[in-house]
């Protein structure tokens, strides 16, 4: 048999993500003898596309097929215990992670501060398998209940983000505040962003505008939408939805896309579907610039779930696409130094295609919004 060659690895990978989350089929793949297939390359795709643990389950759905025509036992045994190791390692760390978010949201409700999840548990309820969605740290955002104290439209977030931080603090952990969007502090067992601001609005008027919308509808929210039984709460549902486009929006330019942040919005959409509001989503798209971004967004949403055939993608869906198979430019600075800066200002020279084709504006224009906001902008407000 003729050994497995890359692109049938890329083509195998796909099929066992639609196999583990539920919306592939046994019958009727190419895939019928897995036995030539590259163990070692498939996993470390699936470990760089933040998918190990759905790939798996596409494996061992295979697995217990009543067929022998998957020879699954051909394949690397020492590789497949490790990986089964990994996954069960990660569902350990998805149990640690939901008991400190718990514990810390028992803290802060006990002191009139609801806590609301971005991203994180809101997206992994909408998996088959929701410890099986890969997270490194959770994302919050704080509202104080006593909303009347406040005459200020933001100031009840401002006061509920510190007070927050000042009550991490008294637990002996460290809250470190000195990037503008959120502050960062480690429980035993989870990073936690505490988010004071949603998008890194800083020197951007139009993502300004978005983060005061973000703001507006996180105030008035009633807080009625719990995960049962945990102190957590769902933002509403036009805020998770659009910050869930803004975040790839953002990984796309400067970073990189993965299946991961496309299968996010791919599960995310298919659960709550009936209930978004398309036509106002659809203006907001357009509003905040990222109509060309999302339509080839959701054409690899499709793509992926092996809705949209191969011959369907267009030219500038290709180019997303090939930038997902990429590796992501990713720099363990960060950019909150100097040196970060520099790394953030290299990322958008690089991406200055991506600016052409997916944005309204070009790379000068970008790295010009990201000086600006660094030089005259360093503390921003809403006001």
């Amino acid at each position: 048999m003729a050994k497995t060659n890359h692109m049938d690895v890329y083509e195998l990978f796909l099929w066992l993500v639609r196999l583990g989350i539920g919306t592939g089929t046994v019958n009727g793949s190419r895939f019928t003898v897995l036995g030539s297939v590259d163990l070692e390359a498939l996993k470390a795709l699936a470990d760089e596309q933040g998918l190990a643990a759905v790939v798996l389950d596409g494996l061992n759905l295979l697995n217990s097929q009543p067929t022998t025509v998957y020879q699954l036992s051909t394949l690397n045994p020492q590789l497949k215990l490790e990986w089964i190791g990994e996954v069960l390692q990660g569902e350990s760390v998805y149990a640690v992670q939901h008991k400190a978010a718990v514990e810390m949201a028992q803290l802060f409700q006990a002191n009139t501060i609801k806590t609301y999840v971005l991203k994180g548990e809101v997206v992994a309820e909408c998996y088959p398998k929701p410890n099986h969605r890969f997270s490194s740290d959770m994302d919050c955002f704080l509202i104080n209940d006593n909303l009347n104290d406040s005459n200020n439209k933001w100031i009840s977030h401002e006061e509920a983000w510190k007070l927050g931080n000042s009550l991490i603090a008294e637990k002996g952990y460290k809250v470190e505040t000195i990037h503008y969007k959120n502050s960062t502090f480690y429980l035993p067992g989870l990073m936690v962003e505490n988010h004071q601001f949603l998008t890194p609005f800083r020197g951007n008027k139009r993502l300004k505008a978005l983060e005061k919308l973000f703001q507006g509808w996180m105030r008035e929210d009633e807080g009625n939408d719990m995960i049962e039984g945990t102190g957590l709460y769902r933002p509403p549902l036009m805020v998770s939805t659009l910050f869930l486009i803004e975040h790839a929006y953002s990984h796309f330019l400067h970073e990189g896309l993965t299946w991961r942040h496309v299968l996010d919005w791919v599960m995310f959409k298919r659960k709550h579907q009936s209930e978004i509001d398309w036509g106002a989503l659809n203006r907001y798209v357009d509003e905040f610039g990222f109509r060309s971004f999302f339509d080839s967004f959701e054409h690899l949403g499709g793509y992926l779930l092996g809705e949209v055939p191969d011959v369907e993608l267009s030219q500038l869906d290709r180019m997303m696409l090939a930038d997902i198979w990429s590796p992501l430019d990713l720099h363990p600075d960060g950019v909150r130094d100097f040196k970060g800066k520099l790394n953030l200002a290299g990322n958008t020279w690089r991406a200055r295609w991506k600016y052409r084709h997916f944005t309204d504006m070009n790379w000068i224009q970008a790295l010009w919004i990201q000086v600006r906001g660094f030089l005259f902008e360093k503390n921003p407000t809403l006001d």
